[in-house]
């Protein structure tokens, strides 16, 4: 997917941009032929409750980068969670000594810069409110969720859980041949897991 460039001004937004547009840069600086840089962020949320208890609760973000190099129809891709200036060059310079010993593939490339497209206006990708429930009301989700399936047939005699997950995320890509777009990107779901038993003792989860 290309997306057009979005306009954002905080110093996290322009510092990743930054990031891609310098390891492409740095890659073309040393030889390669072509480039591409891809930086993800995002965090993410999840918890399980089985009979009306918490049993999981999980909260992270997380930060990672990748580079893609080429020479000639050689390619190498290496990523890294370290954004320090050690961890970036490390990262980097395995890609380009990698490349160098891959073998050729005759299809190996990035679109040529006449072939970018754009996708103007909101994709309706991204919702801030997807991270606006406090960490108790998401709880309270995936109980009631759990319990209306329990309440909904006297043969619902276990649950495997009601869950509430929830997640943002950011992508931003860079290459050699100009291109440098972003899109964010955003998801929750609430859903149980009931157990049913009939007569005979036979059972179903869905």
């Amino acid at each position: 997917m290309t997306t057009t460039l979005q306009t954002h001004t905080s110093k996290l937004d322009a510092d990743l941009q930054e990031i891609a547009t310098d390891v492409v840069r740095r890659a073309m600086q040393r030889g390669a032929t072509a480039a591409e840089c891809v930086v993800r962020e995002g965090d993410e949320f999840s918890t399980v409750v089985r009979l009306g208890q918490v049993e999981t609760l999980k909260e992270s973000g997380s930060r990672a980068i990748g580079v893609r190099v080429f020479f000639g129809q050689r390619a190498a891709s290496t990523y890294s969670s370290d954004f320090s200036a050690v961890g970036i060059e490390r990262m980097l310079k395995s890609a380009l000594e990698l490349a160098k010993i891959t073998s050729e593939d005759p299809h190996a490339g990035i679109p040529e810069a006449g072939k970018f497209g754009s996708l103007s206006g909101d994709l309706h990708l991204y919702h801030e409110d997807v991270y606006s429930l406090p960490g108790p009301e998401r709880i309270d989700y995936a109980r009631r969720a759990e319990k209306a399936a329990l309440d909904a047939d006297p043969r619902i005699k276990n649950s495997e859980g009601g869950s509430f997950d929830a997640a943002t995320g950011r992508k931003v890509l860079a290459n050699s041949h100009g291109f440098v777009g972003e899109y964010r990107r955003s998801y929750c779901s609430v859903a149980a897991v009931p157990i049913a038993q009939d007569a005979n003792g036979g059972m179903q989860r869905d």
